[in-house]
């Protein structure tokens, strides 16, 4: 098992669709350009723009709309791909407050450099840049499709503020939490793609909202058996009220090693599902090809 090759998942991509994609980071780099703020602020609010992860969701935005639109409507794609990247942010730096991570791909996080008032501002002002650039898309969909998964994305953190401390929880309670607080956004990344190549058929947006919904449910469960097994070395070991798909499993069974290879099996079914609907919907090999780099 290992953690995802940013290299190898982009050379996947189309020519096109890395294009696409560095414009989404010219975007992200300039989104407070011409607005003062103290130093630190900015700093906090910059962080992890500069400090970048594998820009996943903005990648799966920018992918479903080359998957489904043509020249004109896959350009329209940028603004919605930096705001769900946006979004994305905005909630690790809220993840760090209440988590108090002080590492964060490996460097010190906001939270640990600037303390939590101020990644708190940090994480107001990249929402409000994320709303901003969604309207700025021009489609009502887009917009209303990002401020509901932010709703969701706060009821996620809750969720697992809830259950942390619990000594029992069900593995209905685990899949609950992740969708409001992984997979949610990854489906809005998916669905604001298809929107932004004019997709507005209703049975195609539940199919490939579908879609996202398994994604990003297998990208957490991967994302915790890796945490588990503490693979990413750039990123610090469990903490102990985490709320980890192998824990619930084993503390329900007693057996690490099963519980492992059930999550495997889990995540494994989530990626199978998200394929079978594409087939039927976006019928685009690169998507089910850069979607199965999550398997293990």
């Amino acid at each position: 098992m290992a953690v995802l090759n940013p290299s190898k998942y982009m050379e996947l991509l189309p020519i096109e669709v890395r294009k696409m994609l560095t414009r989404v980071i010219e975007t992200l780099n300039h989104s407070f350009d011409g607005i003062w703020m103290p130093e630190k602020l900015l700093d906090a609010t910059y962080h992890y723009i500069r400090n970048r992860g594998k820009l996943i969701r903005p990648t799966l935005t920018l992918l479903v709309a080359y998957a489904l639109g043509n020249g004109s409507s896959f350009e329209k794609s940028v603004l919605p791909a930096a705001s769900v990247e946006l979004i994305h942010i905005a909630s690790l730096l809220q993840d760090d407050i209440m988590d108090e991570q002080r590492i964060r791909r490996g460097v010190q996080t906001p939270y640990s450099l600037f303390g939590s008032h101020t990644t708190m501002l940090a994480s107001d002002l990249i929402i409000a840049k994320a709303v901003e650039l969604a309207i700025k898309s021009g489609d009502n969909d887009i917009v209303f499709e990002l401020l509901n998964s932010s709703v969701k994305l706060a009821v996620g953190q809750n969720l697992e503020m809830e259950l942390g401390g619990k000594d029992h929880v069900t593995l209905d309670d685990y899949l609950k939490l992740i969708y409001y607080k992984t997979a949610s956004l990854i489906e809005s990344s998916m669905i604001v793609g298809a929107y932004s190549a004019g997709v507005k058929d209703d049975d195609v947006v539940r199919k490939i909202r579908d879609v996202g919904r398994f994604v990003g449910l297998a990208f957490q469960i991967r994302d915790d058996l890796i945490d588990y097994l503490n693979i990413d070395v750039k990123n610090p070991t469990l903490v102990d009220d985490e709320v980890n798909i192998v824990k619930i499993l084993s503390r329900n069974n007693g057996d690490i090693n099963a519980s492992i290879n059930t999550a495997r099996k889990l995540l494994n079914e989530m990626l199978d599902n998200a394929i079978d609907v594409i087939k039927t919907t976006i019928n685009s090999d690169i998507l089910v090809n850069y979607i199965n780099l999550l398997r293990i």
